[in-house]
């Protein structure tokens, strides 16, 4: 979403919310054009906008306000974007904190532009957090998939996200199964129909693209060809249809794992119900090629055009994809992913394993193990991809003088692209 029109609609602003626009526009003109100064000064813009955000956190004529939500998005966007100052426990924080808040607001709160706006970036970073967590996630009721939407259109992007939601609960119903001692045969067969029937509803989602907005298949850059194991990248026509599929691919990753793991659990169980259960596992569930497809889009996000927002939306995909090889072994895909972490790093961008911070609180190995557990599109669907400053005046300004990445005005596109999805491919 476009922040700076958000923060433009209106005149009058919380301190919280103008110190913490001031912060951001100005870490990343800063980090853009390498000024050391600039970039000294937001960070003490950030630390004033979160005092002031804790001291609304406490006001009851000030916590329920649109702008604190505001602040709270975009506070979490520096931590994500501030190279120097990022935190991977941070991320996760604000990402439940802001959750949280939204959840306490309710769902009548965010019928309006300017509280919907805040409430649709959330959703993201709160489904990712919910999966790392594996804890199910407020998003996936009834009311939080409806009532924010009465008088807001929903969008393809959207309804690819609602269907995100449910994941984290399937995650967490399986861990709790897991514990049971009493038989649970039957409600992981359950849950494995579960599974299947929300992954062929992604799929669909997937079906509905049509040619302009798919990923077009590239050769990957010949001097780095010998390391790297994927064979091609995926290139799209915009930030928009690439972010999107990330989210399918990344939520597509998360589900094959815990449904061949269930696969897994029912096999050694009752080998005769598996083999009655008429499905096509093997296809529904391929964490490799999700894997892999999310590994494809890391080059198109790191370019330098994609900016710091890039690295924003492959980071928690390209964590998830290292984590799955680091399970299964594959050395090469390992490497290859931490030396592209290295090189974001260096440029002042932040890809950062989440993981390494979950992990170690784990209580022994077998935890951990169990945790782990658009250029115009020429490519057709078939298996090519489906397989292996203080003013905020004076911010607003200076955020319209500078790009924040370079020459990225090519790229990005701020309206929903609705025409290249097929609403006769919707998910029920």
């Amino acid at each position: 979403m476009n922040w700076t029109e958000v923060f433009q609609s209106d005149s009058k602003h919380d301190v919280s919310l103008a110190d913490a626009f001031s912060a951001l526009s100005i870490s990343r003109v800063g980090q853009g054009h390498k000024d050391v100064r600039l970039v000294h000064e937001s960070a003490k813009l950030y630390g004033k906008a979160l005092k002031e955000l804790q001291l609304a956190l406490f006001d009851p004529e000030r916590m329920y306000s649109d702008h604190i939500l505001m602040a709270c998005m975009l506070l979490g966007l520096y931590e994500v974007f501030e190279g120097p100052a990022f935190n991977s426990r941070s991320w996760v924080s604000h990402a439940t904190g802001a959750a949280r808040l939204i959840q306490l607001r309710g769902a009548r709160r965010h019928q309006t532009w300017n509280s919907h706006h805040p409430f649709l970036a959330s959703r993201i970073p709160t489904v990712y957090a919910a999966i790392l967590q594996r804890k199910a996630t407020y998003l996936a009721t009834e009311e939080w998939r409806t009532i924010p939407w009465e008088f807001q259109h929903r969008t393809y992007f959207d309804r690819m996200v609602d269907l995100g939601t449910f994941i984290p609960g399937i995650l967490e119903k399986f861990d709790i199964l897991q514990e049971y001692d009493v038989d649970t045969t039957a409600e992981l067969a359950a849950l494995l129909e579960e599974c299947s029937e929300l992954q062929r509803k992604m799929n669909k989602w997937r079906d509905g693209t049509k040619k302009g907005a798919l990923p077009r298949i590239v050769e990957h850059d010949p001097v780095e060809q010998p390391a790297y194991p994927f064979a091609t990248d995926l290139w799209f026509e915009n930030h928009l249809f690439a972010h999107a599929r990330l989210v399918y691919h990344t939520c597509s990753l998360a589900l094959s794992q815990v449904g061949n793991e269930i696969l897994k659990s029912l096999y050694l169980r009752d080998q005769k119900r598996l083999k009655s259960m008429d499905a096509p596992f093997e296809e529904l569930f391929d964490a490799d090629g999700q894997a892999a497809n999310v590994c494809r889009c890391v080059t198109y996000c790191l370019q330098p055009e994609m900016g710091a927002w890039g690295a924003n939306i492959i980071n928690f995909p390209a964590n998830l994809a290292l984590a799955y090889y680091q399970k299964t072994r594959h050395t090469a895909a390992i490497n290859w992913l931490e030396k592209a972490f290295q090189s974001t790093k260096s440029r002042g961008l932040h890809v950062e394993n989440v993981f390494d911070v979950i992990l170690p609180s784990l209580r022994d190995r077998d935890d951990q193990m169990r945790f782990l557990k658009r250029e115009s599109s020429t490519e057709s669907s078939d298996s090519s991809e489906h397989s292996p400053a203080s003013n905020p005046s004076v911010a607003s300004h200076t955020l319209s003088q500078h790009s924040l990445s370079s020459n990225a005005t090519t790229i990005f596109v701020y309206e929903d692209p609705a025409k290249d999805y097929d609403t006769g491919y919707e998910p029920d």
